[in-house]
């Protein structure tokens, strides 16, 4: 009888051990939980909120008026039009968007040009687009971005647009604390790429985390002879805080131009 007693009393002790472990692994758990339960919410937020100006900035950009003439702002211009109706317009002769290579743009204030001929139309939608992506992008000084259009049909660029922070020459770079005074100092730099593929730019790209990226599929034309051929370009805008930005040296693969006027 005293065997089974304490038989009985082990079991109980056992049966209320497993239960207290039970009730501390679930507290430990809603602890856990409720301690990050900020942060997840914050990052969802914060997710929302890059996602939707990815998305906003991509409407700027197809819909910004902007004059057709270089020595005309757009409340003097007689002529203005949608910029990505600009941009079509100047692709459909020759399946080209501007006058050069995909890295050039012509500046009409470059110091390479002493006297540009400013009424030289063959840039202005490119250069166009370069500024409004600049200026969609200066609430957000802290972030880098890149825009592209990319043929689907002939799989190579049509345009792409890269703006890196350089913190490398930073003083700040060995410990590695970014102000935002830094990013203001002359870091930012802005680029025209010709990478020669897709898998270029996605494996510079992919070294910067925290990316938020839109994508639009539309539709260009462009002649060809007597005919006209439909190609349709997947229009991209990605942003990525700036301090996880890419090394100069990823950019040499991508064949940049610098353009910081």
């Amino acid at each position: 009888m005293n065997k089974l007693k304490r038989q009985k009393a082990q079991a109980a002790i056992t049966d209320a051990l497993f239960f207290l472990t039970i009730i501390i692994v679930l507290t430990v758990m809603l602890f856990k939980y409720s301690a990050s339960y900020g942060d997840r919410v914050d990052l969802a937020i914060n997710n929302l909120y890059f996602k939707e100006y990815s998305n906003s900035a991509l409407k700027t950009i197809f819909y910004s008026e902007i004059p057709l003439d270089y020595n005309k702002n757009i409340f003097e211009s007689e002529e203005i039009d949608y910029l990505m109706t600009a941009v079509k317009t100047d692709f459909y002769p020759d399946k080209h968007i501007g006058s050069g290579d995909l890295n050039y743009m012509f500046n009409p204030i470059d110091e390479d040009i002493p006297n540009p001929d400013v009424s030289n139309p063959d840039d202005i939608a490119k250069y166009n687009l370069f500024h409004t992506i600049k200026s969609v992008m200066m609430p957000l000084p802290s972030y880098d971005f890149t825009f592209y259009l990319y043929n689907t049909n002939d799989q190579k660029f049509e345009y792409i647009m890269l703006k890196i922070t350089d913190f490398e020459n930073s003083e700040n770079d060995s410990n590695k604390t970014y102000k935002l005074n830094d990013i203001n100092m002359g870091l930012s730099k802005y680029y025209l790429c010709d990478p020669l593929n897709y898998n270029d730019i996605r494996e510079v790209i992919s070294k910067a985390n925290d990316i938020h990226a839109s994508s639009v599929p539309l539709t260009f034309t462009a002649k060809e002879g007597r005919d006209e051929t439909e190609l349709e370009i997947t229009s991209t805008f990605a942003i990525w805080p700036a301090n996880k930005s890419i090394a100069q040296k990823e950019l040499e693969k991508l064949n940049c131009k610098i353009y910081n006027d």
